[in-house]
């Protein structure tokens, strides 16, 4: 059995249509070309299993909830399997993947075929060094990861900030103070519903219970954008997209591949595993996408009692699944998780009281979005890519979209609860009354989607896109500001070129600082610090000490407002410096840092509350600002066990609030991650190519010269140009 084995082979084998050819480009890409999809299938799943053969498999073990059955023994393993059972990720993959049409199972079975050969031939040497052999892969295994692509750290961060708000409530927070927080929340609930909500059992708690709340008195990001040929040089669309997700790791989260099947080309952005690319464009069409904050999660509030849960006047039984989770050279661990008709019960109901529940709209999808998305990228136009990305019902994304005949659109995909009157699940949805039940899901149609927008552009950055919908989608979206900062640069010229778009993409303007500072600037002193901040031209250069000055006082508003006058400073910090959910969530507390009276300011004016916290801003020491974006990207497999295979540290460029965002925080188990592009990606319409900058390289070998390849590229925006 032929398969590759050096990265400078070129292979051909036979398929069941004819020859197929693997080579790689001058920047060490692998070029696929066939005669009919299965055969390139196969060809994909040979390349992605050679280039990044273990990355595949540590995301399989993840979605499978199998990591401390095969990995050397560690808690969050088994804290992290737990999760992914709860889900139940591996267990839904296998019954969508019954479901799948002929035709996408035909080529998923082929890409499977060349990742099990690639597998048994010519394995990863990772797999040696834990004595690790692979199971066949096969198409569920590719749902499976397609699963926690969407789920994990993107909608799952809708039941974080929930249970966030639970406990909120729980230590005081009032409704009419989350209403100030969360501007689309229409719960009014009344005194006995939110006495029950106030005795929910949280057993796995977002803030630890250790963290100590303040008592209170009772009164997880992209971006992309279209320009249509209105407003280019060359008469003809470009579209960009830079998905901001983790740059502090190698390998690269993205394995670019070229496909040639007859006269159809695919130069796409794939997520190893899953042989779909997330982005690319081929000879008619390109896409990109972000995350669409779309409402798919909701928490439910179950009365329990005897172990059972309440319908109406009935008791009912929880269906209880038991999961044994393997844990190398130790005991196995038991794992219950109960369910009912929303979804599965936070903790077991040993005890009668009131619990949560989390529904997840998507959880029995799958099947209908690996056909949709199969249809998608083989279409010749914006118009029918809609149509087909609209019913992607497993992924919760804003697609941006050009085509080479002079279109762009947009269009949401994900599949979004139809909800009570009253009620957009800021709170959990009374269980125990069928009234408060999801009716059903909207039609894939009322999705917000755009065609050819009058002003020739569009953007989307994760804000909020409700306008464009007739049916409520998102009671969370993330903050206007990068998206008003690319539409603001679009719409400043109409001779938009690749440059130009290069140039965006590495933008550093603070369109929220520029937001804030007239809420400050007259409580700053002329002289000193901030003397500097007035000066500030609202750059996130690495030389500028006013950008570091700014964010020091940005920070304590936030701690003084919702700690020192809210839920305790203690409890702001962790969430500031411990997760994700301040930079997905922070325009929502901006909602109440623009108000001129609020709830949150403790009786006091706005004025008297910020000078509180400018003052101790002020006195914060506040480096140029990039020596505080300093980050090492970090081999997921070895770590630091092994220095020599990671690389920096690097300097993240921008700010939460910046078209080239620039977030670092940390991670579950305490790893240093970030929000930045991890790659960027322009296709201009006019021609045959793209032009890229990944952070990482092809391959995933640390030994290899394309282990990293791209990261000088990508730091300095010096972009590599792609082509069939």
């Amino acid at each position: 059995m032929a398969v590759l084995e050096r990265e400078d082979q070129e292979l051909v084998v036979d398929g069941k249509a004819g020859p197929i050819s693997i080579k790689r480009d001058e920047h060490g890409i692998p070029v696929i070309t066939a005669r009919d999809f299965p055969d390139a299938m196969y060809g994909l799943g040979l390349a992605q299993a050679f280039d990044r053969g273990m990355q595949m498999e540590l995301t399989r073990l993840v979605a499978k909830g199998r990591m401390a059955e095969h990995l050397p023994p560690n808690e969050n393993f088994i804290a992290m399997d737990k999760t992914m059972r709860k889900y139940d990720i591996w267990g839904f993959s296998r019954k969508q993947a019954g479901m799948l049409e002929r035709g996408v199972r035909e080529e998923m079975e082929a890409f499977c075929r060349g990742v099990n050969d690639q597998f048994r031939e010519n394995p990863p040497a990772e797999f040696a060094l834990i004595s690790y052999v692979p199971e066949p892969w096969a198409p569920e295994d590719c749902i499976a990861i397609g699963k926690i692509m969407s789920i994990v750290d993107m909608d799952e961060t809708q039941g974080w900030i929930r249970k966030v708000i639970v406990q909120m409530v729980q230590r005081g927070v009032t409704p009419a103070m989350l209403a100030e927080i969360f501007t689309y929340m229409t719960e009014d609930p009344d005194e006995e519903y939110l006495d029950k909500l106030r005795r929910a059992k949280v057993p796995e708690p977002y803030v630890p219970e250790t963290v100590k709340w303040a008592f209170i008195p009772r009164e997880r990001t992209s971006s992309h954008w279209m320009v249509a040929g209105t407003r280019t040089e060359t008469g003809k669309p470009i579209l960009c997209g830079s998905p901001e997700l983790d740059t502090a790791r190698l390998p690269a989260l993205w394995q670019e591949v070229l496909m040639c099947v007859g006269d159809f080309y695919c130069m796409g952005v794939y997520v190893p595993g899953i042989p779909l690319p997330a982005l690319g464009r081929t000879n008619h069409l390109s896409w990109s996408a972000t995350y669409s904050c779309m409402d798919v999660m909701d928490y439910f509030l179950e009365e329990v009692k005897d172990g059972k849960y309440r319908r109406g006047e009935k008791w009912l039984p929880f269906e209880m699944r038991e999961e044994i989770i393997k844990v190398k050279d130790s005991e196995p661990v038991v794992a219950r998780y109960y369910e009912n008709v929303h979804g599965v019960l936070e903790g077991e109901p040993v005890e009668d009281g009131y619990y949560l529940s989390l529904a997840i709209s998507h959880r029995d999808a799958g099947a209908l979005t690996f056909a949709e998305f199969t249809r998608h990228y083989r279409s010749r136009t914006v118009m029918e890519s809609m149509d087909h990305l609209a019913r992607c019902d497993a992924l919760s994304f804003n697609w941006g979209l050009a085509d080479s005949s002079g279109n762009i659109g947009y269009q949401m995909s994900g599949r979004c609860p139809v909800k009570p009157d009253g009620w957009r699940g800021v709170l959990p949805l009374p269980g125990w009354d069928e009234a408060y039940d999801w009716k059903g899901f909207h039609p894939p149609e009322k999705n917000p989607r755009l065609l050819n927008p009058e002003k020739g552009f569009f953007g989307t950055s994760n804000q909020d896109l409700n306008y464009l919908s007739d049916v409520h989608i998102q009671t969370m979206p993330m903050s206007d500001d990068r998206a008003a900062r690319v539409a603001e640069l679009l719409a400043a010229r109409d001779d938009h070129s690749v440059q130009s778009m290069m140039k965006m993409q590495y933008d550093v303007y603070g369109k929220h600082a520029e937001w804030t500072m007239p809420l400050i600037r007259h409580l700053l002193p002329e002289e000193g610090k901030g003397g500097i901040l007035r000066e500030w031209d609202l750059v996130y250069s690495p030389d500028s000490v006013a950008a570091s000055v700014f964010e020091n006082v940005y920070y304590e508003l936030l701690k003084t407002v919702f700690g020192d006058y809210g839920v305790g400073r203690e409890v702001i910090e962790y969430v500031l410096d411990n997760s994700e959910l301040f930079y997905m969530y922070y325009g929502q507390l901006d909602h109440v840092l623009h108000r001129e009276d609020s709830l949150w300011f403790g009786g006091k004016s706005r004025d008297e509350v910020f000078a509180e916290a400018v003052a101790r801003g002020l006195e914060m020491e506040a480096p140029p600002f990039g020596e505080t974006r300093k980050v090492v990207m970090k081999n997921l497999v070895y770590g630091d066990m092994v220095p020599d295979f990671n690389y920096g540290p690097i300097e993240i460029i921008g700010s939460r609030g910046t078209v080239s965002q620039g977030a670092i925080f940390k991670a579950p188990g305490g790893r240093i991650a970030t929000f930045s592009p991890t790659i960027r990606f322009i296709c201009d319409m006019s021609t045959d190519r793209y032009y890229s900058c990944l952070a990482g390289g092809p391959s995933e070998k640390p030994s290899s010269p394309l282990y990293a390849s791209g990261v000088e590229g990508w730091l300095a925006g010096d972009y590599k140009l792609v082509e069939p």
